[in-house]
C-alpha cells in the first residue's frame, strides 16, 4: 500500500459510519439487506471453488499494461496466481459483488478490466441468468480468463479482448446495463470519459460501481467530480469501491460506509 493510500485509509476510517448513521431508507436497506447480509453456505462454496484454480495457476503469462499501469508489479512477466492474489478481487470483495447483483436482480452487466476473471466469476458464476460482457486490452490476461470461465461452463459472460475506448464507440446505442463495473486505468481523465459516455447506456435503477477510489490523488478527485455530477444522487464511498446510484427519487447525498468483510 502506498503511502497516500495508507494516510486515505486512516481518514476514511475516521469519517466513515455504518447503518445506524445514515437515514434514507433505501440506503439504510441496501447496507442492512445487501453489504451487512450473508450469501448462503452453498453460494459460498461455489464462489470459493470458480475462484480456485485462479489462485493455484502456475502459468506465466505478459501482461500489457494500459493506463496508469500496476502499482503491484515491476516487470510485465507475472504468474497468473500472483496477479490474482495481488491484482484480483479479493474474497471479500467477490462476496459482496454477488450479493450486489441479487440484491439489485442484476440482468446485464458491464466489466471494464477483466484481468485474469475474478470479477467476472464473482458476477456471474451463481447467477446463470446474469449475462455479462467484459472487456480488457491485454489479449493474454482476456485469454487467460476465457479458458477459465470455459472451463467452469460459465456461458452467460462475453469477453472483448480491446481497449475501453474502442469498446464504448461501438457499443450499440440501445444497449442499457443493470451494473457497471469499472476496474482499469485509474487516470483521471480517462476514467471520466468512460463515465460519461456510459451513463447513456444505464436506466435510473442502475448501480455504477468504481474501483479504487483512493488509489491515488487523480482518482479520489475522480470520485469527487462523480459525486458532484448532477446526474448522481446517491453515492456511496466504501474505500475500496464508490458506488453511485441514479434514482430520480433519492435525495442528493453522500455517505461514507465501513464493510471490509
Amino acid at each position: 500500500m502506498t503511502w497516500y493510500r495508507l494516510k486515505s485509509f486512516f481518514a476514511f476510517l475516521f469519517s466513515s459510519t455504518n447503518q445506524y448513521g445514515v437515514h434514507p431508507p433505501f440506503l439504510y436497506r441496501f447496507i442492512t439487506r445487501c453489504l451487512y447480509a450473508k450469501i448462503s453456505k452453498p453460494e459460498l462454496q461455489a464462489l470459493k471453488s470458480a475462484r480456485q484454480p485462479i489462485l493455484q495457476s502456475n502459468e506465466t503469462i505478459t501482461m500489457q499494461d494500459f493506463g496508469a499501469g500496476s502499482q503491484k508489479f515491476s516487470t510485465v512477466e507475472r504468474s497468473v496466481s500472483r496477479v490474482a492474489k495481488k491484482a484480483g478481487m479479493p474474497l471479500h470483495q467477490s462476496k459482496l459483488m454477488q450479493k450486489i447483483t441479487d440484491y439489485f436482480n442484476v440482468k446485464s452487466a458491464l466489466e471494464l478490466g477483466t484481468s485474469v476473471g475474478l470479477g467476472s466469476i464473482a458476477m456471474s458464476c451463481n447467477r446463470p441468468t446474469l449475462n455479462l460482457d467484459t472487456v480488457d486490452a491485454c489479449p493474454n490476461t482476456s485469454a487467460i480468463a476465457q479458458q477459465h470461465f470455459q472451463e467452469l461452463n460459465l456461458r452467460n459472460i462475453s469477453v472483448c479482448n480491446t481497449e475501453f475506448k474502442s469498446f464504448l464507440k461501438h457499443l450499440p446505442q440501445d444497449k442499457i446495463y443493470d451494473l457497471i463495473y469499472l476496474d482499469g486505468h485509474h487516470e483521471k481523465e480517462g476514467t471520466l470519459a468512460y463515465i460519461k459516455k456510459l451513463k447513456k447506456h444505464i436506466h435510473k435503477d442502475s448501480v455504477v460501481i468504481i474501483d479504487d477510489i483512493y488509489w491515488s490523488a487523480d482518482m479520489e478527485g475522480v470520485w469527487q467530480n462523480l459525486c458532484e455530477d448532477k446526474d448522481v444522487k446517491l453515492s456511496l464511498d466504501l474505500y475500496f469501491w464508490g458506488i453511485l446510484f441514479f434514482k430520480p427519487e433519492l435525495s442528493k447525498q453522500h455517505f461514507k460506509i465501513r464493510c471490509f468483510y
